[in-house]
């Protein structure tokens, strides 16, 4: 195994904010010491079909702290999945039904197979202990958090003042979020730079039911292909990890010259400072070693 140094160095490429960074020093010392792995909690809502190449952000630093050496755990949010996660979101999610849920879990597990190696993932779904809550559960769970907390959050407020409603099963997903944290034991938990309230949470509820509280990493929201806008399918701006290894390519090379730092921190292993080096010499070939460098991945070289 790396030392606490070189994983640390290997953990922050990419990574917006490690909270708090000296905890996940401490996690690593004593994971090396005592040959225990590290349990890193990834959540992943099967909301839709699609798993695109802003999705493999977070997977891929999964997918890091595997070849680390620690032990990877797939939450697959069928239950979460019913209530959608408000973060980012300036109105609420769609309702999905359970049927439609668990069609897209089963396809989910499939391409995000192609990013972690998921025969050595612990996969589970959240719906394993929530759909043993009784009502009185619920009422607990809502008790760890005041309603002042909850609608501090960002996208909570601009909501709040811009008068577009703010429906209460929404207030539950932090919360759902967090006691996932606390089933699966989490010393580590990823997600997007605009899901640190909920991971955050998790720490709470860790803390109140006698345990370690978990580290939160936050990714950056990768650009999508106009380079303006986050990578999503709604607005067709997408690389979706099961297209051809043609039409990555093409939708690669036609990315802004701008983007290509970005993409080659976020989607590849190569060290900073060459595509730095790369794009400055020759933006056209930089683009090409790029698109190699992400169909590499998945349709191999």
């Amino acid at each position: 195994m790396k030392s606490v140094d070189e994983q640390l160095a290997l953990i922050r490429r990419g990574a917006e904010q490690i909270v708090p960074e000296d905890e996940l020093r401490q996690k690593l010392e004593r994971s090396l010491k005592t040959g225990q792995p590290l349990r890193v909690k990834y959540g992943i809502d099967p909301t839709g079909i699609d798993v695109h190449l802003g999705h493999t952000v977070p997977l891929r630093k999964l997918k890091l702290f595997q070849e680390l050496g620690h032990q990877a755990v797939l939450i697959l949010g069928n239950y979460t999945a019913l209530v959608g996660d408000p973060s980012g979101r300036d109105q609420t999610r769609a309702r999905l039904t359970p049927e439609q849920v668990e069609t897209n879990a089963k396809d989910y597990l499939k391409q995000v197979s192609k990013v972690i190696d998921i025969e050595k993932t612990e996969v589970t779904r959240n719906g394993d202990w929530f759909s043993k809550f009784q009502f009185l559960d619920v009422l607990s769970l809502t008790t760890k958090i005041t309603m002042q907390r909850i609608l501090e959050r960002d996208d909570f407020t601009k909501r709040r003042q811009a008068g577009t409603p703010i429906y209460l099963h929404e207030c539950l997903y932090p919360l759902m979020q967090g006691r996932d944290s606390v089933e699966i034991k989490a010393d580590v938990e990823l997600g997007g730079s605009e899901q640190l309230f909920s991971l955050m949470v998790g720490r709470d509820l860790q803390r109140d039911a006698g345990q370690e509280p978990q580290i939160c990493i936050t990714l950056p929201i990768l650009r999508g292909l106009d380079g303006q806008r986050r990578m999503g399918k709604s607005l067709g701006n997408y690389i979706g990890v099961g297209e051809s290894a043609y039409d990555m390519f093409a939708k690669v090379m036609s990315i802004p010259d701008d983007l290509m730092r970005e993409w080659f921190e976020l989607l590849t292993d190569r060290p900073a400072e060459e595509a730095v080096s790369l794009i400055a010499a020759n933006p056209m070939e930089a683009k090409k070693t790029l698109g190699r460098d992400i169909i590499g991945f998945y349709h191999g070289d």
